[in-house]
């Protein structure tokens, strides 16, 4: 069985050497966060050094660019999760779906075979049932503890133990490898461990104000001259 450490290296030789053109169009996208940081670094210095409105209204502004960029950030996030789940679902579908729609008995059988394999805990008893389903020719049952499988090796921590029928898939399945590699790769926009959409920490000017009383500032009526545009200055 392969062991949390060789999966680690596995995944991460994956990332590098199996890169695709969504993978490079991903990592485009997860640059713009920063810059959304960064220009919300320079709109409040600008505010700051602003010397014709009350300390009251620099408050106000920067609390406006701040709920803003908060929303930029969080929109690109959502953007980007689409473009994973899409990604995903193509991945999932040629490692662990069919070629061919189904209904009737197929389809109930299908069904089934994703319900028995929902119930799989050990990845070693895993392991041996989709060894067994292999040998007796149930491909739906096999597919669908593959694909129960990658849910479960998609676990912080916790998933690598899985690794090993994911192998085996890929092995009985050729051609699948480079499929198997990308979907080792992708990573969850905003999922464990990602700070890449995290907001930037409020000004010191708002230190001392919890988060309900900034959103307050930022949705008070107070007009701020010059400072209301997305480049406030």
């Amino acid at each position: 069985m392969t062991s949390p450490t060789d999966f680690k290296n596995m995944f991460n030789r994956s990332a590098a050497d199996h890169t695709t053109d969504f993978q490079k169009a991903m990592d485009a996208s997860r640059a713009k966060p920063e810059q959304i940081r960064e220009a919300h670094d320079r709109q409040v210095e600008k505010i700051r050094a602003r010397e014709d409105i009350t300390p009251q209204a620099r408050q106000v502004a920067m609390a406006r660019a701040h709920r803003d960029t908060a929303a930029k950030l969080e929109a690109a996030q959502q953007a980007d999760r689409q473009k994973y789940e899409t990604r995903r679902a193509q991945l999932e579908k040629r490692l662990f779906g069919s070629d061919t729609n189904v209904t009737g008995t197929e389809a109930i059988n299908r069904r089934q075979a994703r319900e028995m394999a929902a119930n799989l805990t050990d990845p070693q008893e895993a392991q041996a049932a989709y060894s067994r389903a292999l040998r007796d020719g149930d491909r739906d049952y096999a597919r669908a503890i593959a694909s129960h499988a990658a849910d479960q090796a998609a676990v912080p921590l916790f998933g690598a133990a899985w690794a090993s029928v994911l192998d085996a898939h890929s092995a009985a399945t050729p051609g699948y490898d480079a499929n198997l590699a990308e979907f080792r790769s992708l990573q969850e926009p905003g999922g464990y461990g990602d700070t890449t959409y995290m907001a930037p920490a409020v000004p010191s000017e708002l230190g001392r104000l919890s988060p309900h009383q900034v959103a307050m500032l930022a949705d008070s009526d107070l007009t701020v001259h010059g400072n209301d545009g997305p480049e406030a200055a």
